[in-house]
């Protein structure tokens, strides 16, 4: 019987709320929290640092994975919580402009066959980034990334959206952003802006560990990030036709 079975078979737990006069907003407001800390927080004492980090008392913790995990929004894998698949197929259901998915396929796809590295495609949250889509390189990495998952706001991928998390590691003429080994040790990460139509941005992220610097890849996630614009941009999913290649500087 793990921590959340037991504290369960200890009888009702009071759920937790912002204020009396509003108790089902603090109880919403409290599983949102938890989906957002969730995919930051895991290994030993998971529903403990669960509550620290979100300053959500530990049986109401106890209570709203409970119900999250009736629903399907959290799953429990390998002695872990995690999202589960009602939340991942929504966040795949979602995306900041008409065909930026379609757009990013193919070359992402091409990014992965050439670099053997994680590829990500990210748009903004709140205070980060989300993975919209990702293809699994051929190495086995220190931390899971998969859709429907919520970056550190210092991984690059986040820096390109929000630079105010590490401005030291974001390069603005170029919107991009690199965090070699910042956020998880043996982790690198080289990111760089999708410009949308509407003005925003999403981000291109290739992610590999130490021995295949991503770093080193800059070139070819810039080159990708463009053809990804183009094809947002002329809303047909190919490329708009562009001038001769040049040379790009590291």
């Amino acid at each position: 019987m793990d921590g959340l079975d037991r504290a369960e078979a200890d009888g009702p737990r009071p759920a937790w709320r912002l204020g009396r006069d509003d108790p089902g907003r603090g109880v919403l407001d409290g599983a949102f929290r938890l989906l957002r800390a969730l995919p930051e927080v895991s290994g030993p004492g998971q529903l403990t640092e669960l509550a620290r980090v979100t300053g959500i008392p530990r049986p109401s913790v106890y209570r709203l994975i409970a119900q999250l995990r009736a629903v399907g929004a959290v799953e429990r894998r390998q002695g872990r919580y995690m999202l589960g698949a009602a939340m991942v197929d929504i966040a795949r259901q979602v995306e900041p402009a008409v065909g930026l998915r379609r757009g990013a396929a193919e070359v992402m796809q091409a990014l992965r066959e050439r670099t053997g590295a994680t590829v990500s495609l990210l748009t903004q949250a709140t205070d980060g980034a989300v993975v919209l889509d990702v293809i699994p390189g051929r190495e086995a990495l220190p931390v899971d990334i998969y859709s429907g998952c919520v970056m550190p706001a210092t991984a690059a991928g986040a820096l390109v959206l929000h630079p105010e998390a590490a401005p030291d590691r974001v390069r603005p003429a170029r919107r991009a952003a690199i965090d070699d080994e910042h956020t998880v040790p043996g982790l690198t990460c080289y990111a760089t802006a999708i410009m949308l139509p509407d003005g925003g941005a999403a981000a291109l992220q290739v992610t590999s560990t130490t021995s295949h610097n991503a770093t080193l890849l800059s070139a070819l996630v810039l080159q990708g990030a463009a053809r990804i614009t183009d094809r947002v941009r002329s809303g047909t999913g190919h490329s708009v036709p562009r001038g001769p290649a040049r040379r790009t500087r590291r």
